[in-house]
């Protein structure tokens, strides 16, 4: 599958998010589908609605050739390494939908997708770590019709919030990683030698 193409001219219609919809139902349906219940975010909620949750629990369905399509988690106490699938970028960027828009045959302007990207969204004070009255109704809008693709430019902007919401969103952020530093070094010094 490929990101699509489109000229800065074209008019979206229900047609093209059907299309999108069903791209992502393609990508959910292989086998390394699960990783996007995995996800979170909107690409978790675009999961939910194909996949039965218990689909998160099958495990990896072997070992990707691209590093980018695996998730590797270490545990600290043992070195032990765990693997898991995890979506490619590619596969997140038809996950949410990317267009790539040019104004000729050879110029190109920007990328539209349907949803922000994971890193766009990760990265905004409206990311809240869990699915938000907020996300559901601009995730509804999308579904039907209500809205059309955006460009990343704009996806940010409409992210960015507040200055004062931004700076609370860090604060929050930096103290849990505070917190959850002091946490593992106190669990660390408690585990006997090995």
């Amino acid at each position: 599958m490929w990101v699509s193409i489109v000229f800065n001219s074209h008019v979206f219609t229900r047609a093209d998010y059907d299309a999108y919809a069903r791209q992502c139902d393609y990508i959910l349906q292989r086998p390394r589908g699960h990783a996007a219940l995995l996800y979170g975010g909107h690409i978790w909620q675009l999961a939910v609605i194909t996949l039965p949750v218990e689909k998160a629990l099958t495990g990896p369905t072997g070992i990707y050739q691209n590093e980018d399509g695996m998730f590797r988690a270490e545990d600290c106490y043992t070195s032990e390494e765990y693997f898991d699938n995890d979506l490619t970028n590619d596969e997140i960027m038809l996950m949410i939908g990317t267009y790539y828009a040019y104004s000729d045959s050879k110029t190109l302007d920007m990328h539209l997708s349907w949803f922000p990207t994971p890193f766009h969204y990760d990265s905004s004070p409206k990311d809240y770590g869990c699915w938000t009255p907020y996300r559901e109704f601009g995730y509804q809008n999308t579904n039907r019709g209500m809205t059309v693709p955006k460009a990343s430019r704009v996806w940010r902007k409409q992210l960015r919030g507040m200055s004062v919401m931004r700076k609370l969103h860090q604060k929050v952020k930096s103290q849990a990683l505070v917190f959850l530093q002091n946490m593992c070094s106190d669990l660390w010094q408690a585990q006997p030698n090995m």
